[in-house]
């Protein structure tokens, strides 16, 4: 049950897949790799698929992909570092278990902050995160087995946990605003091991609205580089309100206890719009968040995909793109191509909803014939059109509040 892995065995795996990243990268057929990988403890089936994902998990890991080790469903997963240190860093304790780790992503982060266990239903995976541990230098215990067995519910109690962390394994097709298919489920986690701690924290899909989670607890959305990325669940003591947002890498944080400023709707843009990130919107603290700021502004586009919001000066926030208004005219290809061409465009990008089939033979028609060096976007209500410029912002860098 409890995995261990010697370094002669570590040194092998890692060694076979090294050999097979190398083998891929030079365009091998997968059959003849495998029959060249030598015998591990993994299968050379499994071998060739870590490689295979650990060149893939360059983008999402950068140089750290070098040393991890993934399945192709551990991968597709598994949280981002950026996200995974915040994470560990909220609910940094003297041990935490992580009960549905996969292949350690995050258990990697815990391990960093304080004694950390992880506990895995499928031993494969509970290998590669031993691994995965090992590989990072930090020191971890990995449980094979069924976090809701008394076997398993009698080890993290003996390890002493102060924190326990859940990442519920979901299949793709599911519908991503419910409980259903989440194993383990959130309601059999709290009544197996609220006994233990009250300190319980889960990761939910995050495309699930706050009034959707019944439970008691704050409901947390993350957002990584503007994109909704992550949705934490905190019960307890680790609760510290019922709904917030945070955005990394600045971890500005938005959450229902700041003041509220109301927005009202608006036809006429002024001469900055706003871009909302979804986030916010996601978690309804729209009016929370222009209230922390003091910051009044109307809205002026909510097409179900993007809001914006218009106002005469920039905003004060991560959670907002600005953009200068440059020019407004009727919505039309060739007059916006007309007054690209006299604001010395050499790029537009566009910024409102298209079907994807028409995509590009409308940007063609947009971008025929700019050969000037200005980079601008095209924003569209209705049949009007407003040309305008990003504006950099200076990074906003905040702690919990």
């Amino acid at each position: 049950m409890i995995v261990e892995i010697k370094p002669t065995d570590f040194e092998k795996i890692d060694r076979e897949v090294r050999f097979a990243q190398k083998k891929i990268s030079e365009g091998l057929p997968k059959e003849r790799i495998i029959r060249k990988i030598r015998r591990t403890i993994l299968s050379k089936e499994d071998v060739f698929e870590i490689a295979k994902s650990r060149i893939k998990s360059r983008e999402k890991f950068g140089n750290l992909s070098e040393k991890l080790f993934f399945d192709e469903s551990g991968l597709r997963y598994s949280t981002p570092p950026v996200v995974s240190e915040y994470r560990a860093e909220r609910l940094k304790s003297r041990a935490i278990a992580d009960i549905s780790c996969g292949v350690g992503a995050q258990l990697i982060f815990f391990a960093k902050k304080g004694r950390a266990m992880g506990v895995e239903l499928d031993r494969k995976r509970a290998i590669l995160a031993k691994l995965n541990l090992i590989a990072m230098g930090v020191d971890g215990l990995v449980v094979a087995g069924d976090a809701l067995s008394d076997e398993v519910i009698s080890i993290v109690k003996s390890f002493e946990a102060e924190v326990i962390f859940s990442d519920p394994a979901r299949p793709p097709s599911m519908d991503v605003r419910t409980f259903d298919g989440l194993e383990p489920m959130p309601e059999m986690v709290l009544k197996r091991y609220e006994h233990i701690t009250d300190k319980i924290a889960f990761e939910l899909p995050p495309q699930m609205p706050p009034e959707r989670i019944k439970l008691d607890g704050e409901k947390e959305y993350t957002s990584l580089d503007f994109r909704l990325n992550r949705l934490a669940f905190y019960r307890g003591e680790l609760a510290e309100c019922d709904v917030s947002a945070v955005t990394l890498p600045s971890m500005e944080r938005v959450t229902d206890q700041d003041d509220r400023l109301a927005v009202d709707e608006c036809d006429e843009v002024e001469s900055m719009i706003h871009e909302v990130d979804y986030t916010i919107v996601k978690a309804g603290l729209l009016e929370n968040l222009l209230g922390k700021y003091s910051f009044e502004a109307k809205l002026w586009l909510n097409d179900g995909r993007r809001v914006l919001l218009t106002s005469d000066r920039k905003s004060e926030t991560e959670f907002m793109r600005d953009y200068e208004v440059i020019d407004t005219c009727r919505f039309s290809a060739s007059e916006v191509n007309r007054r690209l061409k006299v604001l010395n465009a050499g790029k537009v990008t566009i910024r409102f909803a298209i079907d994807p089939k028409n995509y590009w033979s409308v940007r063609k028609k947009l971008e025929e014939g700019l050969a000037g060096e200005e980079w601008y976007h095209l924003f569209r209500k209705d049949s009007e059109a407003v040309i305008a410029k990003g504006l950099r912002k200076e990074t906003i860098k905040e702690g919990k509040d």
